[in-house]
C-alpha cells in the first residue's frame, strides 16, 4: 500500500515504508541521500551505524566521567575552604586580614560555567544521536536493528561497567 497522502503519484515519488520486520539490503536510512542500493552500501551503512552505537556507549561514559571530575573538584574546594576557616579561627585572631568566606555562585554564574557549557552540549549530541538510533531501528530491517542493539552492546561492555551508583539509569539520555 503506498502512502502519498493525496499527492500525484506521476510527478512525486513515493516509498512504501514497511510496518514490520524484514531483511533486505534495499533501505532509505534516515534521509533520501541515504539510500543503500547494493550490498556493500548495506553493510557499510550497518557497520557506521554499529560504530555510531558504539560510540553513543562512549559519549555517555564521557559524561558520567566529567560530572565526576567536576564534582571531586568541588568537593577539594570545600574541604579546602573548611581547613582555611578551621585554621583561621584556631589561630584566635593571628591575622590582621582573615579570609572571606567563599560565596556561593549564583544560579546564573553556575549556568555560564565552561564545564556546565560543554555538558549541555554533550547532552544535546546524546539526546541527537540517541533519537537518530531509535529512528534506524525504526526501518524494522533485521541487519540494521542488529547493528544498533551489537553496537550498544559491545559499547556497554567496554564503558558501561563503570557505573557505580545503582540510581544511574540505563534508560535514556
Amino acid at each position: 500500500m503506498d502512502h502519498n497522502h493525496g499527492s500525484d503519484t506521476s510527478t512525486t515519488s513515493c516509498h512504501s515504508m514497511s510496518m514490520s520486520f524484514h531483511a533486505g539490503y534495499t533501505e532509505i536510512i534516515l534521509w533520501n541521500g541515504w539510500t543503500t542500493k547494493t550490498v556493500a552500501e548495506f553493510v557499510l551503512s550497518a557497520i557506521a551505524i554499529f560504530v555510531v552505537s558504539f560510540l553513543y556507549e562512549a559519549l555517555k561514559f564521557l559524561r558520567q566521567n566529567l560530572m565526576r571530575i567536576e564534582a571531586r573538584k568541588l568537593a577539594q574546594r570545600l574541604a579546602e575552604d573548611q581547613r582555611r576557616k578551621n585554621n583561621v579561627s584556631d589561630c584566635g585572631g593571628c591575622s590582621d586580614t582573615p579570609l572571606a568566606d567563599p560565596r556561593e555562585k549564583t544560579y546564573w554564574q553556575q549556568l555560564v560555567e565552561y564545564s556546565h557549557i560543554v555538558q549541555s552540549l554533550l547532552n544535546l549530541l546524546q539526546i541527537i544521536v540517541s533519537y537518530l538510533l531509535m529512528l534506524i531501528f525504526m526501518t524494522y530491517n533485521y541487519w540494521l536493528c542488529l547493528a544498533v542493539v551489537l553496537g550498544l552492546g559491545v559499547g556497554y561492555f567496554f564503558f558501561g561497567w563503570n557505573k557505580k551508583d545503582a540510581q544511574e539509569s540505563e534508560c535514556c539520555p
